[in-house]
């Protein structure tokens, strides 16, 4: 019996021990699965108004989520956009950059142990002699001296905080919006799918909010089948090309598609009847067209042989 006991109470002590060795397992497991340097920042985009010779003061939030413990370095970069697709450029200097300049940071390094997080604080002198308009920059956080592995390669993370500021004064704005378009007929092979699309171009000094609406209607009636807003910050000496997709548009309908583009006062939009086909039905339509026309022809010169046969 005392034998019996004994079996019993460490079957019970093992069924006890089982969900904390799961839990234990799973928590290996999840520990594995993070990257061993991860970093995350908050806020990712800071908005301020300054006056030349003006000053600020501010901060962000880095924390740790990897698995592992590490240093990380802060600084600023420019940050500027190339081409009408807006990719993203962290090395040119423009007239619309030089805030990175103005930036110090209270300390240019820190270490973070995993879950752990550290406030990071910057100053922004501006010059006197500034010219009004828009700057822009980023502010990175990147870790640094972590051997995450045996063969010494180091494991690097980068993260950024996108700071936009509007210097006071006289500023200047030109805006244009060109290559609005929404094509009235879609074919193709494997489902086209219906697509407005725009460039809004800005000549001025400082930037604005470019807001798209999209919207497309059954030509018969009934509720709408797709609806999309947008907002694009649209930089200085700058061109933006933005389309807007309907990506589940069906292989055949009629369509009332209702596209606006307003930036500032500068408004462009429509309503428009779409068609959609697909291209086998085109070609069966042409095909069928063109059999209807030989025919025709055919019959109508028979008939004037007959006719030319009865007169003589």
């Amino acid at each position: 019996m005392k034998k019996r006991g004994i079996l019993i109470i460490t079957f019970l002590l093992g069924v006890l021990a089982l969900p904390s060795a799961i839990l234990n397992t799973a928590y290996a497991e999840e520990a594995e699965t993070k990257p061993p340097v991860w970093l995350q920042v908050s806020p990712t985009h800071k908005t301020i108004s300054l006056d030349p010779g003006d000053n600020y003061d501010g901060d962000f939030t880095v924390t740790n989520i990897g698995s592992e413990d590490f240093k990380f370095k802060v600084y600023a970069s420019p940050f500027s956009v190339v081409g009408e697709n807006y990719e993203h450029d962290y090395e040119s200097e423009t007239n619309y950059n030089q805030i990175y300049r103005w930036v110090t940071f209270e300390e240019a390094e820190y270490s973070l142990a995993v879950d752990e997080s550290q406030v990071v604080k910057f100053h922004i002198d501006v010059p006197e002699d500034v010219a009004a308009g828009s700057q822009h920059a980023v502010i990175f956080a990147e870790s640094s001296g972590n051997d995450s592995s045996s063969d010494g390669i180091t494991a690097v993370s980068r993260v950024g905080i996108r700071l936009g500021a509007r210097i006071a004064g006289e500023t200047r704005e030109g805006i244009e919006i060109t290559d609005y378009s929404v094509p009235k007929l879609y074919a193709a092979f494997d489902g086209p799918n219906i697509t407005a699309s725009s460039k809004v171009k800005n000549t001025g000094n400082t930037d604005f909010e470019a807001r798209y609406h999209f919207r497309v209607d059954p030509f018969f009636g009934g509720e709408s089948v797709h609806t999309e807003d947008k907002t694009q910050l649209i930089y200085p000496d700058s061109e933006l090309k933005q389309e807007m997709v309907w990506e589940n548009t069906p292989l055949l309908g009629l369509f009332r598609v209702t596209y606006s583009v307003t930036a500032n006062e500068t408004v462009e939009d429509g309503s428009y009847l779409v068609l959609v086909v697909p291209m086998w039905f085109i070609i069966i339509v042409v095909a069928l067209l063109t059999f209807l026309i030989v025919w025709i022809t055919l019959k109508v010169k028979k008939r004037q042989q007959l006719r030319s046969r009865i007169r003589f």
